[in-house]
């Protein structure tokens, strides 16, 4: 499995790269996939997870994935999910590949007069578009990463299953919750690997990365003003 997880681990760099040299097949495939689902608006208002899942499980069948192991489901006709697997030997227990589909609310007006929040744009060493980071690059790099070990023909020791999701940024009714309620078997893993924890690039280069237990959980506090307010 370490040859898996170091392979996971070169591709993630993929989409920050700003070396100069010719990008590689394997560049040139995670960049045009992250630039298709950029394009794809999946907003909470008028957006639609399922297109950008839909497109993402086109591009795996077209790879060779069997239909029975590329699912688009989900209780709400704009809020689809895919998941994913790339059958291992089975040694071992799958491990899971997650990130969200969904992004935040974007406005045209709200964006530099040269930028559309939904038009991909390579400028200057940099991504422009919604999601280009949160959390569509992760996305482009799982599903990059399923296509090239199809290609290469790798077989490792478990499963590897991708799971692509709704409603990360505005509550989990039909993404991931909605997942294990309902299909927990399709999603049953050993560990999982998302965006939490992030990490820092300089210069194209990762020099932190971060390992993160929880977020967005709540904490109560009680304060107690003494001094008369300012205002």
């Amino acid at each position: 499995m370490s040859r898996t997880l170091l392979a996971l681990s070169l591709v993630l760099l993929v989409p920050e790269l700003t070396a100069a040299q010719s990008p590689s097949a394997s560049d040139r495939l995670a960049r045009d996939i992250l630039e298709e689902l950029v394009e794809i608006n999946t907003t909470d208002s008028v957006g639609s997870t399922t297109d950008a899942a839909e497109a993402m499980a086109a591009r795996l069948r077209a790879a060779g994935f069997p239909d029975a192991d590329v699912q688009v489901l989900g209780p709400n006709p704009r809020k689809g999910n895919l998941v994913a697997r790339y059958r291992g030997t089975g040694a071992r227990r799958p491990i899971l590949l997650l990130a969200h589909l969904d992004v935040v609310e974007a406005k045209k007006e709200d964006w530099s007069p040269d930028l559309d929040p939904f038009t991909f744009v390579e400028r200057d060493g940099y991504f422009y578009g919604r999601g280009s980071s949160d959390d569509k690059a992760m996305a482009a790099i799982w599903i990059a990463n399923l296509i090239l070990m199809k290609q290469e023909g790798y077989r490792p020791d478990r499963d590897i299953v991708v799971a692509l999701t709704a409603d990360e940024e505005g509550g989990t009714a039909n993404g991931v919750s909605w997942l294990l309620a309902n299909h927990r078997d399709l999603i049953d893993a050993d560990f999982c690997l998302n965006e939490g924890g992030g990490g820092q690039i300089v210069n194209g280069r990762y020099v932190l990365n971060e390992v993160q237990a929880s977020e967005k959980v709540y904490q109560s506090y009680r304060l107690e003003v003494t001094n008369p307010g300012g205002h």
